[in-house]
């Protein structure tokens, strides 16, 4: 692996350092993507693999032992819960007042109108907005 030799920010401006290290940048950019392509390609024929000749354990995991490593291939279950279905059948059967939640919120839209004519109260809400600053690289 060729050492990158570092340049002091604060040092005289050398453009052919700068094309240098662009270069460099963008090489192991590519070679980072090709790589990256390689390895899904390998995780893509490993879970084919897998699926066709793995041993399913009592949590539904798929494992395959050879002689130098165990490959397993994890199942994971995840739950989420479906809103819609359990208001549609609250409604229906007559439990909605029970179990119905009133959450009280601010309404943005609602706050800037109040602002919209109001000198005074558009720093005010100005003031509400945070700005976050953030970076990124582009060549």
């Amino acid at each position: 692996m060729n050492k990158i030799i570092r340049q002091q920010p604060e040092s005289t401006f050398d453009e052919t350092y700068v094309s240098k290290l662009v270069s460099e940048f963008q090489n192991h950019k590519a070679m980072l993507e090709t790589t990256q392509k390689r390895l899904d390609g390998f995780k893509k024929e490993l879970t084919e693999v897998l699926d066709a000749h793995g041993k399913p354990d009592d949590k539904g995991n798929l494992w395959i032992n050879l002689p130098s490593c165990e490959i397993k291939r994890e199942r994971r279950v995840s739950k989420s819960f479906n809103a819609a279905a359990a208001e549609a059948w609250a409604k229906e059967n007559g439990y909605w007042e029970t179990v119905k939640e009133v959450i009280e919120v601010i309404s943005e839209d609602r706050l800037l109108g109040l602002a919209w004519d109001d000198d005074d109260l558009q720093e005010k809400v100005k003031s509400f907005y945070v700005e976050k600053e953030t970076w990124a690289l582009k060549i």
